[in-house]
């Protein structure tokens, strides 16, 4: 009984029977522990059954020979591309040396049409000037037969011009009788006077000329 009341006894009891119920719940919550450190270990990387282990190589040849072809391609198309300007410009370099034919056979066809309008021109002038001179060859005739008063008097209807053409070609004698009457009556018409002395300039100068 002393044994079991000693303190000593009562100390070694007591600590048994700690290290006995501790060593109980360690024991309980090991699987518990195992449970945690596995949830603590790092999980292993999953690599998809699909997906290989590495990459497959890189065919630097068949990545060239594409390179290549695209660049042979966009230079098909460039080239492409300059002949058909090269021959839009052909064309363009035909249709000008065209338009100049036809301009240079334009400018001659003209200039032929001038030169025949030239000629019919002067031929023109050239009859013109036969008829007029016969038709003033008969007036003269006819003139020439009547009196100065009345180859005055019809005078004095005519142009200048006209009258100086047809004194020109009358005989000299005829047309100093003209200006004598002409005389006469530019002692009371100062305008006859003028006239008269008109008359006698374009004479001399018509004569002069021939």
């Amino acid at each position: 009984m002393k044994m079991i009341t000693s303190p000593l006894v009562i100390i070694l009891v007591a600590t048994l029977l700690g290290v006995g119920l501790s060593s109980c719940v360690v024991m309980k919550r090991v699987p518990e522990y195992a449970a945690m450190a596995a949830a603590m270990r790092p999980k292993p990387k999953v690599i998809p059954s699909h997906v290989p282990d590495r990459l497959p190589p890189v065919d630097v040849t068949s990545r060239a020979v594409s390179e290549l072809k695209l660049a042979k391609d966009q230079l098909a198309v460039r080239e492409a591309a300059l002949l058909e300007q090269q021959k839009r410009m052909e064309f363009g370099r035909l249709e000008l040396e065209r338009t100049r034919a036809d301009i240079d056979l334009m400018r001659k066809q003209v200039e032929v049409y001038l030169a025949e309008a030239k000629g019919l021109s002067v031929k023109a002038r050239a009859e013109v000037t036969v008829n007029e001179l016969k038709n003033l060859k008969m007036l003269v005739q006819t003139y020439s037969t009547m009196s100065p008063k009345s180859t005055v008097a019809i005078m004095l209807q005519m142009d200048e011009s006209s009258a100086v053409k047809i004194l020109a070609l009358m005989k000299v004698d005829v047309v100093a009788g003209i200006f004598e009457e002409m005389g006469k009556q530019a002692a009371g018409d100062p305008l006859m006077a003028k006239r008269a002395a008109k008359l006698a300039e374009g004479v001399k100068n018509d004569r002069s000329a021939k």
